[in-house]
């Protein structure tokens, strides 16, 4: 199970963050629907990407979380299932790491397997200055200050971030903020709390620190309990694709129609948008009732 923590953890926060996930990371764009991640590989195995989300540009968006070091290897995994998947849907696909290992141990292999056709955005957490954004969390809470969701996310990372070693220290830092609020939305402190609660059944030495600890959060749900939650029934669904293409179609519709929506608030006449977009006179006339 522990093994699967940081896998884990990341695949549920993915999907109960969603937008507020990839903003954290640097990327500024709206989900439009979480896609089913089967990958029929050129040897008759199946196999899944992390999570794969169709964004509001009409990409795909395939979100891998590494917890050993990147390699040669992994990089060579990423790009067959990338191919694959993006030939199967038909549209463009980018590709983002979140890296749980040294960076400094990953340098060298991603240096020689990244290509010009291939590189993804690989993200460390090891990089990312978690242990002063924790810093900068605890200043607001001793200041009576909200934190925001982006927080929300920093107080999960920064436990994952350390070594075995410092995890007790951070989970009772963590603690300390979490017993000064209650204001975070139920659902996520339903997530924010099983997982801390994991991790001081894990790395928490003594059963009185253990105790005083889990009187400011407790587990609801156990990671596996979460994950399985936040599982779509159609990810196990080898008859999906056709459902993941729909999903690519409703996107591109619902881009169609900001565009003229955008036109009719312009005053441009009904002729015009009808020429240029092709949309038919029944469905703007739909459009029209719903800017009325």
């Amino acid at each position: 199970m522990i093994d699967g923590l940081y896998d884990k953890t990341s695949k549920i926060l993915f999907s109960t963050y969603g937008d507020d996930f990839l903003e954290y990371f640097g990327e500024y764009k709206k989900i439009i629907r979480e896609l089913g991640t089967e990958v029929h590989t050129l040897y008759g195995t199946h196999r899944r990407l992390d999570r794969l989300a169709l964004v509001d540009d009409n990409t795909l968006q395939n979100w891998e979380f590494e917890v050993k070091e990147i390699n040669d290897d992994t990089l060579s995994r990423i790009w067959e299932y990338n191919n694959l998947k993006s030939a199967e849907i038909g549209t463009i696909m980018d590709s983002f790491i979140i890296s749980f290992a040294n960076p400094d141990s990953c340098k060298e292999a991603v240096e020689i397997g990244r290509s010009i056709v291939f590189a993804p955005i690989i993200k460390y957490l090891q990089k990312m200055g978690l242990p002063k954004k924790l810093n900068t969390i605890e200043e607001k809470v001793n200041d009576n200050k909200k934190i925001t969701v982006q927080d929300e996310l920093t107080l999960i990372f920064v436990t994952l971030s350390v070594k075995d070693s410092s995890k007790e220290k951070m989970l009772k830092r963590v603690c300390g903020v979490l017993k000064k609020i209650d204001y975070i939305v139920e659902y996520r402190r339903v997530v924010i709390d099983s997982i801390i609660s994991f991790q001081i059944e894990n790395f928490v030495k003594t059963k009185e620190d253990k105790d005083n600890l889990n009187e400011v959060v407790s587990m609801q749900m156990s990671v596996e309990e979460l994950f399985v939650q936040t599982e779509r029934e159609y990810e196990f669904d080898s008859g999906y694709n056709q459902g993941i293409k729909e999903g690519v179609k409703k996107g591109k519709i619902e881009a169609e129609d900001e565009i003229i929506l955008n036109m009719l608030k312009n005053s441009i006449e009904d002729e015009l948008i009808m020429k240029y977009t092709n949309c038919s006179r029944e469905h703007l006339q739909e459009l029209k009732k719903s800017i009325q």
